[in-house]
């Protein structure tokens, strides 16, 4: 045994190579998968959180403090991941510049490569850009913008319950409510025109149907236009809001005429209970208005299937470009 050991200790140290383990660690190769499988995942999740940040307000779940605190605190992150997104995209187009500079193309043709490899990979930026920040922020947007502020929703709530309240009819004189009531339709048509995006007298055309047909068509070519994809889904927000509140802007244009024509006549020093009665019916009228377009509203998928469609477009774009 103890002549096996010093034979043992007395072998040249590169014989000692055949008893190491084997085993060195994964590769470089399996490093990078496992940390792109790991931001997969961190995207997906963070995502699955802002969906269902995004169903959760347009539901209306949560106090008007609570929803107004996640809006300011959305939109300040929001707004610092844009400044990020253009500060790289700046950055990106000046380190091109700079290395055209250092190194000059050598003929016509090597330049005109070169500035067509520059905006392809400007082009590629600008759309893992939009997709991946601009995009979440224009859905938290839009979505937001389908509900009535936590302010405009407790302004509405408390001119339901003044007009509402018998006694304060009793407390005004025919001048006092000729002015509450005009205050109370510019309140009303002022919520309204907010809340929908457009004037009420006057409503804009529905929007062509949705399709981004344009859109990849200049994508095959590198070429993106942000505003335009911007675009598509505002149109299918504008289409969903259309549909959604045909009732409301009736209902708010009505009580507007009903109260401009008490105020400008004499009815409320005549019969002041039949004013007081019609008002009441009108308003009631409203609120069943704007139940329906938030019933109908939260019920469409319009703008969920445009970001769907924007999502797949660009992502086809950024997995053929990607190198």
């Amino acid at each position: 045994m103890k002549h096996s050991l010093l034979l043992f200790l007395l072998l040249p140290l590169h014989a000692f190579a055949q008893y190491r383990p084997t085993y060195t660690g994964p590769t470089m190769q399996q490093n990078q998968q496992s940390r792109q499988d790991f931001n997969r995942m961190v995207n997906q999740r963070t995502q699955d959180f802002q969906m269902r940040q995004m169903q959760r307000y347009r539901s209306g779940q949560g106090s008007p403090q609570l929803l107004r605190e996640m809006q300011q605190q959305a939109q300040a992150h929001q707004l610092e991941l844009e400044k990020n997104a253009n500060e790289k995209l700046a950055q990106l187009a000046q380190q091109q510049q700079l290395k055209r500079q250092e190194h000059p193309a050598a003929n016509p043709q090597q330049a005109a490569a070169q500035q067509k490899e520059d905006s392809r990979q400007l082009t590629l930026l600008a759309v893992r850009n939009y997709r991946e920040v601009f995009l979440p922020g224009q859905m938290t947007t839009v979505l937001q913008a389908e509900k009535l502020a936590p302010e405009g929703q407790q302004q509405l709530h408390n001119l339901n319950a003044k007009l509402a309240d018998k006694s304060w009819w009793k407390k005004q004189d025919a001048a006092q409510l000729a002015s509450a009531l005009t205050a109370y339709s510019d309140t009303l048509t002022s919520l309204t025109t907010s809340l929908l995006g457009f004037n009420l007298a006057s409503p804009p055309a529905v929007p062509a149907p949705f399709s981004v047909s344009a859109l990849e068509t200049q994508l095959a070519t590198h070429v993106f236009d942000q505003k335009a994809a911007t675009q598509l889904l505002q149109d299918a927000a504008l289409t969903e809001k259309l549909v959604a509140g045909d009732q409301l802007i009736k209902a708010v244009n009505d009580f507007s005429s009903l109260s401009a024509a008490a105020a400008a006549g004499g009815e409320l020093q005549r019969n002041p209970k039949k004013v007081q009665e019609d008002v009441l019916a009108s308003l009631h009228v409203v609120g069943k208005g704007m139940d329906r377009y938030n019933a109908r509203v939260r019920a469409q998928n319009n703008v969920f299937d445009a970001e769907k469609a924007l999502l797949k477009s660009t992502s086809a774009y950024v997995a053929k470009n990607r190198k």
